[in-house]
């Protein structure tokens, strides 16, 4: 008894150290090497082992360099020969890679019995190549093919051929065929040589249509809607649009013989994967605008209306006028420069205030953009701002259109005297309290008596009663002086401009820690055209960057700096105008950027 007990014992413990000592292979492949940029390869990981385990915990390698379009997807198969039972398991990832260049798939692991295994790695060499859509994969991958028909992302412009600043509406779908449980915008498109407004983002608020594709029905999503506006003429591209969705399928895996022995049975509910899609790549072609535009057109195109107002016509000496000009219509209004405006040479003019107003509706961008101009009269008179000019090209007539506004006739009276480089120094909404502070003599009946009976010595006396004397010449001196230069106005703007430039860089200083960083460089770009203006004396609204280096170049500026200038000023103009992220350390650098420009554009003038 005691030896058949023993025999048994030895038996099962034969059997089972047998069955344990499972020969287990981990191994790592590629359905193609090398691979094109932009197309798909499969990268599988196959555990293949005798027994009945399975493995736990995939581990994968660092997969940077790649984008992954599906996966894990995941095949068993188990086999039983002679009484010996063999499985295996494949995972498989459609991938893409990002970029061009040799890589190295790392070490894949996985844990099996208590024991760890890993994969040799991967030499993979991505040439140059034509990118294929993402939803056309060319993958031996079941989950991919069975999305790919299912589920793609298309983009769309109503026009293809446009002029520079015509608006175009690109549009994002995406078509579903398939079960979606969500989707992400992965990488938004490059639109290098548009100005882009966005229409229509609609996110958790979505909206399906239907639409029939080849004979097939889909259910449709916009995904984003988007105007676009080409700033430069030529061939443009607007790059694709990617998005992940995590789409539901069903496995389709093959089932073994007996399925007591098939731990892999399908689920009913199928399950969900990460699909990546993107669209293709549309261009297009930007001509110029016609010849012959006006002189007061600044790149408006669409359709317009102009109206004009000041807040009184009958004012007096150095109280100020405010002037709305109001511009209203459909088109690139955020794009809109302010008009010039022909104002008497002894006004004292301000940057322009600018407001806005833009809607979208119905897929087109509506509104309207207000300038403000703050001006002060310094001497009296019948004054007149000479009619107001503002030029588009309207797209319907393909043709200039200028609106001219009517003159407007100002009674200006003699006011109280307020020294004008006090005025020029005070912020905008200052200005309009200056009057509020001027203290006049007082008058009426003074009584009079004598305090002592102390007498000097005559010098003394002579000396007390002819300083008054020689102050008031001095001071009578200095008042033609300053009326000299108030009347010479070249002079007088030439004269103040670095310190009104002090100032204005001082009111972008404080701006600079702001999260956003547009009041920023509205702030600097107006302190650096204040005092161009000021320097060569050309009015703000009629100042161009161009012309303003030719002229700063003349006067034998160093072409360096130039290059400085015409960069900082193109970057204000972007940043105000382009949606972006700012940063401190950006702004900060502006900043001193735009100290050291003043300071030599000064001492260039000065030499």
């Amino acid at each position: 008894m005691r030896k058949r007990l023993l025999y048994s014992v030895i038996c099962v413990c034969l059997w089972t150290r047998l069955a344990f000592a499972q020969e287990v292979t981990f191994t790592a492949t590629v359905d193609k090497n090398p691979v094109s940029q932009g197309d798909q390869f499969t990268l599988s990981f196959t555990l293949n082992s005798t027994g009945m385990g399975g493995g736990k915990t995939l581990k994968l390698p660092d997969l940077g360099h790649f984008n992954v379009v599906s996966g894990p997807s995941q095949s068993s198969q188990i086999q039983m020969m002679n009484g010996a039972v063999s499985s295996s398991i494949t995972y498989n990832y459609v991938l893409i890679p990002k970029e061009v260049g040799k890589f190295t798939i790392g070490v894949a692991s996985i844990e099996m019995g208590g024991k760890l295994f890993e994969t040799k790695p991967i030499a993979l060499e991505v040439v140059k190549g034509t990118a294929r859509p993402q939803q056309e994969p060319n993958t031996p991958d079941e989950t991919a093919g069975q999305v790919r028909d299912n589920l793609f992302l298309k983009a769309s412009v109503d026009k293809t051929h446009v002029t520079l600043w015509e608006k175009i509406n690109l549009t994002f779908k995406l078509y579903i065929g398939i079960a979606v449980d969500s989707y992400t915008v992965e990488k938004n498109p490059a639109v290098t040589g548009f100005w882009s407004e966005e229409i229509e983002n609609p996110k958790n608020n979505i909206s399906l249509t239907t639409e029939t594709v080849n004979g097939k029905q889909y259910r449709v999503a916009v995904v984003r809607r988007t105007a676009l506006f080409p700033t430069q003429a030529g061939a443009l591209e607007i790059s694709p649009m990617q998005l992940q969705a995590a789409v539901r399928v069903q496995d389709r895996r093959r089932r073994s013989i007996d399925p007591v022995f098939d731990p892999f049975l399908r689920n009913a509910f199928g399950r969900t994967v990460n699909y990546m899609v993107k669209s293709e790549p549309l261009k297009i072609t930007v001509e110029k605008l016609p010849a012959g535009a006006p002189q007061s057109f600044k790149g408006a195109v669409g359709h317009f209306t102009m109206t004009t107002a000041v807040d009184k016509k009958i004012t007096k000496t150095n109280e100020p006028i405010n002037l709305k000009v109001t511009i209203s219509g459909t088109g690139n209004l955020e794009g809109l420069k302010s008009p010039a405006v022909d104002f008497p040479t002894d006004f004292e003019q301000y940057p322009p205030k600018v407001s806005d107003n833009i809607k979208k509706e119905d897929g087109q961008i509506v509104g309207s953009k207000v300038f403000e101009y703050l001006v002060i009269p310094r001497y009296p008179g019948e004054k007149k701002i000479k009619p107001v000019e503002f030029s588009y090209f309207d797209l319907s007539k393909r043709a200039y259109v200028t609106i001219r506004s009517q003159p407007i006739a100002l009674s200006v009276e003699q006011g109280a005297h307020v020294t004008s480089s006090l005025v020029a120094d005070l912020p905008r909404e200052e200005v309009r309290l200056l009057n509020q502070d001027i203290r006049f003599i007082k008058v009426g009946n003074i009584a009079l008596s004598r305090n002592s009976a102390v007498f000097y010595p005559m010098s003394i006396m002579l000396t007390l009663g002819l300083l008054p004397l020689a102050g008031i010449a001095g001071a009578m001196v200095a008042s033609r002086q300053r009326r000299a230069v108030m009347m010479d106005e070249t002079l007088y703007r030439n004269r103040r401009a670095i310190k009104v430039a002090r100032k204005g860089l001082r009111r972008a200083e404080r701006l600079i820690k702001s999260n956003d960083g547009s009041p920023f460089y509205a702030e600097l770009s107006r302190a650096l055209h204040q005092y161009l203006g000021d320097k060569l004396n050309i009015q703000q609204a009629e100042i161009s960057i161009d012309g303003t280096l030719d002229s700063l170049l003349k006067r034998s500026v160093n072409e360096e700096i130039l290059t400085a200038l015409k960069s900082l000023l193109e970057r204000c103009e972007m940043a105000r105008f382009a949606p972006a992220n700012f940063e401190a350390a950006a702004t900060q650098q502006a900043y001193d950027e735009a100290r050291k420009v003043i300071i030599e554009v000064e001492r260039g003038l000065a030499s």
